[in-house]
């Protein structure tokens, strides 16, 4: 077995001290072997994480890529790397865990839905609020709610996962 660990540790270049002293080999074993562990990390993360995104989901998803890349290109220890991306998905866990359990602690997370139209009246001060034009609006109204104006809209709401949502009068 040892035997076999260090064949595989000598083909993902783990022993390399700096990024030039690797094959091209090396790099390609690398990025073929850090996207299986990737794909495993995320299948592992949450199914939003491939879904609709939050800001939540969304820094975990770029942090992972940044972290993961540093692997493949040999600019960080190979392992430490791998560890430290299943630490990010293990954090991302706790949190999502902790937001479940106390609802104030996920608005802090993931934020607040806002409301945008009441009773047919664009709030625009909420709208400004939330850098959203009257066009942007429109669009989201027609294809998310099949509403064709502000005015038949009995409420829209920007939900957390930046979708709007709306209930026609």
């Amino acid at each position: 077995m040892n035997q076999l660990a260090s064949v595989f540790e000598r083909a993902l270049g783990t022993h390399a001290l700096a990024a030039n002293e690797l094959t091209v080999g090396q790099i390609a074993l690398r990025a073929v072997f850090v996207f299986l562990v990737w794909l495993v990390l995320v299948r592992l993360a949450d199914r939003r994480l491939l879904g609709r995104y939050s800001a939540f989901d969304v820094v975990l998803a770029v942090m992972l890529g940044a972290v993961l890349s540093r692997a493949i290109n040999g600019s960080a220890p190979f392992w430490g790397t791998l560890a430290a991306a299943s630490v990010l998905v293990a954090l991302h866990w706790a949190l999502t865990l902790l937001s479940f359990r106390w609802h104030a602690f996920g608005n802090l997370v993931k934020g607040l839905p806002r409301t945008l139209i009441l009773d047919g009246k664009v709030l625009e001060k909420e709208m400004r609020r939330n850098f959203i034009t009257v066009h942007d609006l429109e669009e989201m109204l027609r294809l998310h709610g099949r509403i064709a104006a502000p005015a038949q809209a009995k409420l829209a709401t920007l939900e957390r996962n930046g979708d709007i949502s709306a209930i026609p009068l």
